[in-house]
């Protein structure tokens, strides 16, 4: 993959920063497990891209290490109250968009996508998870987890790639990835 290429098309896509890292240096903290166990974004068990039915921590980490690189991608919108997930919910619906828009763009280009994509919240591909109603994801290859599926520690991501990332005040900070570089 071309760096200074996804550089270019994130910028174009409006993405705050961007990062090309080496998969070894994310950090996975299996507890992180348990916000997805606290259903706060009523997804457990729910859908296909969420736990359990997801894979384990373990196995989620693995599938990420089968591969050399990520792309990081950030974005940074102003909120009146980031806790609020009424003003959340349709930033992280455009942070997902964009990165989807992205990695399509990448791909017009000739670059090779032999990966997969790591979004900020849940998956959201289809209107209606087929598991809703007892079918097979209808489109496993588009199907994505977040980063607390994959247990990536977003926090050491942030730092590691020089991006900021507040918890509070008024500015939403969300992360996704594509992971690529098969080993």
């Amino acid at each position: 993959m071309d760096v200074n290429t996804i550089y270019e098309i994130a910028a174009e896509e409006g993405f705050a920063n961007v990062a090309v890292i080496n998969t070894e240096d994310l950090e996975f903290v299996s507890a992180f497990r348990t916000l997805c166990e606290e259903n706060d974004c009523g997804n457990y068990g729910k859908n296909y891209g969420c736990p359990p039915l997801c894979g384990t921590a373990e196995e989620m980490k693995d599938r990420v290490m089968k591969y050399r690189k990520a792309v990081v991608f950030q974005s940074r919108t102003k909120a009146a109250d980031i806790m609020d997930p009424v003003l959340t919910k349709p930033i992280k619906k455009n942070h997902i968009r964009m990165t989807r828009h992205c990695i399509k763009r990448m791909e017009e280009t000739g670059m090779a996508m032999d990966g997969f994509s790591i979004m900020c919240g849940p998956c959201d591909f289809c209107a209606v998870c087929a598991v809703l109603e007892g079918k097979p994801c209808a489109h496993e290859d588009m199907r994505s987890s977040c980063l607390s599926a994959y247990c990536i520690n977003a926090s050491a991501l942030a730092e590691h790639c020089h991006m900021e990332m507040e918890w509070g005040g008024n500015i939403a900070t969300f992360f996704s990835m594509y992971v690529f570089d098969k080993r």
